[in-house]
């Protein structure tokens, strides 16, 4: 009996060492072969009705106001096409399009390599022209080049390499060749006065600050964006250049028509206004400034004679105000079908808007879901940081522009040097 029992142990200890030799093995391996084909399962095999094959390298484009270039396919390289009209074939960078001249090029049936989740992760900063390559592999041929200077979707992050997708299949980017994208750089300001007319720094910037600012932003090449461009970007359907920001203004208060908006037509930038549309009734035409006196906002004809500078969109109707007793914005004592009504109020005199600056910054998940229902796409609230997709769409962060803050503290927030916690 002993010897059958001693025999039995062996035998339980010989299994256990297997085992465990097997799960240091699969942990070793982890860093090579097996992790590789775990990381293989995001990819398949797949049959595409119509995929493009040029014979010559093609420059890709996105087409804007304008088509421009953000990059070269390669010869002989295969990409699924979506679309093609007289002159151009379409296809799909991330979840944007982008178009391909034609030339000389074959369109046929085929299977080709293709990721099963394509989720935007993030983008990433092109230094310089940047190569995209079949494989996370040095030596694989190269799919396309990227162009310098702009923001691109990728998906995944797998070791060295991040991962985009161009006409459905995987491309490989260095890490080494491109930084990751902090985001967007967006600012919000409220009033702007000359620096003798201030009274306070709270929500306001001296006009002599305020024109250093801009200088700054025309001077280096700034492009300012939409909020539709916020969403698309965010939703990985546009590259952006690098030097991009978006400019916003708070409340509608006719300073910023007295002083801001000559220097954003000089300087040819544009910006979003967030509008409190009950306040848009208190006067009617034109009116003239006073910075002594009370606040005075735009009205429904200034909405109507500085679109060439301003997009206008939400701010509620009536809840920008403060709960007496809390502190807190009103509107959170509001039901969800309460917040509805009013930005629907707010949006008959804004029908382009597509963004909601929160009163105060202030909001809770009936004031999202109102807001979503409402068919707006953008939420900001007054939260310090850069525009990604680390947050939810409808909690985009900003960093506030006051006479507080230093002219070095907004050259590093635009170039996309400031860090947070």
């Amino acid at each position: 009996m002993r010897k059958i029992s001693s025999n039995k142990l062996l035998l339980v200890c010989l299994i256990v060492f297997i085992i465990s030799v097997g799960a240091i093995w699969i942990l070793v391996e982890s860093q090579g072969r097996v992790f590789a084909q775990e990381g293989d399962r995001f990819v398949t095999k797949r049959v595409f009705e119509r995929v493009l094959t040029s014979q010559e390298r093609q420059p890709i484009y996105m087409k804007g106001a304008n088509l421009t270039q953000i990059g070269d396919l390669e010869a002989d390289q295969p990409v699924a096409i979506i679309g093609e009209d007289e002159a151009y074939y379409e296809l799909r960078l991330g979840n944007m399009a982008a178009f391909v001249r034609k030339g000389k090029a074959t369109v046929e049936k085929k299977k080709l390599s293709t990721l099963v989740h394509t989720e935007r992760l993030a983008a990433v900063h092109t230094l310089q022209k940047t190569a995209v390559y079949e494989d996370a592999d040095l030596q694989s041929s190269v799919i396309l080049e990227l162009e310098e200077g702009y923001r691109y979707p990728v998906v995944r992050e797998e070791e060295d390499w991040y991962i985009l997708t161009i006409g459905e299949r995987p491309g490989y980017i260095s890490k080494q060749s491109v930084s990751l994208d902090a985001g967007l750089p967006v600012l919000v300001y409220h009033q702007v006065l000359p620096r003798e007319s201030m009274r306070t720094m709270d929500s306001t910037i001296s006009l002599e600050a305020f024109e250093q600012q801009m200088g700054y932003l025309a001077d280096h090449h700034f492009e300012t964006l939409t909020a539709h461009q916020l969403y698309d970007y965010l939703e990985g359907r546009l590259v952006v250049p690098s030097k991009a920001v978006l400019i916003t203004f708070d409340d509608g208060l006719l300073s910023t028509k007295e002083y801001a908006y000559p220097i954003l037509k000089q300087y040819e930038l544009s910006a979003l206004q967030h509008i409190i549309s009950s306040r848009t009734g208190r006067a009617q035409g034109a009116q003239l400034f006073g910075a002594e006196g009370p606040l005075q906002f735009f009205t429904a004809a200034d909405l109507e004679e500085l679109v060439d500078v301003f997009q206008f969109e939400a701010h509620t109707y009536e809840l920008h105000s403060l709960n007496e007793d809390s502190g807190v914005g009103v509107a959170l004592d509001h039901s969800k079908e309460e917040i509805l009504l009013d930005l629907q109020q707010n949006i008959e005199q804004v029908p382009e808007a597509v963004s909601l600056a929160y009163p105060y910054g202030h909001y809770n998940e009936d004031f999202i879901a109102a807001a979503k229902e409402a068919g707006l796409l953008i939420g900001f609230t007054t939260t310090e940081g850069y525009a990604n997709r680390k947050t939810s769409n409808y909690e985009v962060c900003r960093y506030g522009i006051t006479e507080k803050k230093s002219f070095e503290q907004f050259v590093a927030y635009v170039e996309g040097d400031m860090t947070w916690p």
